[in-house]
């Protein structure tokens, strides 16, 4: 019965929007303090649907600092970043916009606490993200010393944010290791490590360790345009890759403990023609199970 009234007093999100639309509100503040993946998987149906109602809306983000790139994959809104921000510690948002001399008279609607999951449940295996590439973002890959064209594997060895999960997200720390010493071994391909934080000692003559020296952007764009391959667990890279909206070829192998999740819940293909996916999951549902030779057979072999 509870679930029935509930589906007739209709989405929270379009009783906002509606009543936003009939006061003639265009200005939207929407605060984010959650995942980068999300910022694909979720926030991009929000703009979406945001502007399917209100197609003059202008709408800006309040983020941390680290994600304020991501959001300008979205196109077309505005990002201010919150130095000071940090996942998983609660926020005064009255004291973030006094102290970044934000007055709430700015937005006509701040949305403070966003649930794509309720919210946003209609676009599941319907619509495909679509993040915007600008042409300038492949020249950041030139700031680092890496072999000319996609001749590098990519590799983000953790997803960054297993603690806000109950279920484990990252591959073990001896498995990558043994992956790098086959791959090291039976191919010429640098491979490139990607991450917040040098943690694990990975000293081969293969490796060039990029953790904690790029910006996202500067990431993504090393991932376009020099591998040919990106190893991932589900985390914000692996989405973010996933649903840029260009074309080039990459091969993406995705390790999953819980399949039910991130782009295997979306169902929807890349909007990159030039992407294939190979998601692995563990069996009994832990990420530990995906075994280093499935792995190394699915690696693409040279540049395509």
């Amino acid at each position: 019965m509870f679930r029935f009234l509930k589906s007739l007093r209709g989405n929270e999100l379009d009783r906002l929007l509606k009543k936003a639309s009939s006061e003639r509100k265009q200005k939207f503040l929407i605060v984010w303090n959650r995942g980068l993946g999300d910022i694909a998987l979720g926030l991009y149906a929000l703009v979406y649907r945001i502007k399917s109602v209100m197609p003059a809306a202008h709408i800006a983000f309040l983020t941390r600092k680290e994600l304020a790139d991501g959001f300008r994959l979205l196109g077309g809104v505005d990002v201010v970043s919150v130095p000071w921000w940090k996942r998983g510690v609660p926020i005064d948002l009255e004291d973030s916009l006094k102290r970044l001399n934000i007055s709430k008279s700015d937005g006509d609607v701040i949305l403070e606490k966003v649930n794509p999951t309720k919210w946003l449940s209609w676009q599941i295996g319907k619509l495909v993200p679509k993040l915007v590439w600008n042409e300038e973002y492949d020249e950041y890959c030139e700031r680092f010393a890496l072999p000319d064209g996609r001749r590098c594997i990519g590799v983000h060895l953790n997803s960054e944010t297993g603690q806000f999960y109950n279920y484990q997200k990252d591959w073990p720390a001896e498995n990558w290791k043994m992956l790098f010493e086959k791959l090291c071994k039976n191919s010429d391909a640098k491979i490139v490590l990607f991450g917040n934080g040098k943690t694990g000692d990975f000293d081969m003559p293969s490796i060039i360790d990029l953790r904690g020296e790029t910006g996202l952007l500067e990431l993504l764009s090393i991932i376009k345009n020099r591998c040919h391959t990106l190893i991932a667990p589900d985390g914000g890279v692996l989405s973010l890759t996933y649903y840029i909206d260009a074309y080039y070829p990459i091969k993406v192998i995705s390790l999953w403990g819980d399949a039910g999740q991130g782009v295997l819940k979306q169902r929807v293909p890349s909007p990159n023609k030039g992407l294939i996916h190979v998601p692995l999951c563990g069996a009994s549902a832990n990420i530990s199970n995906i075994s280093i030779d499935e792995v190394v057979s699915n690696i693409s072999c040279g540049n395509r």
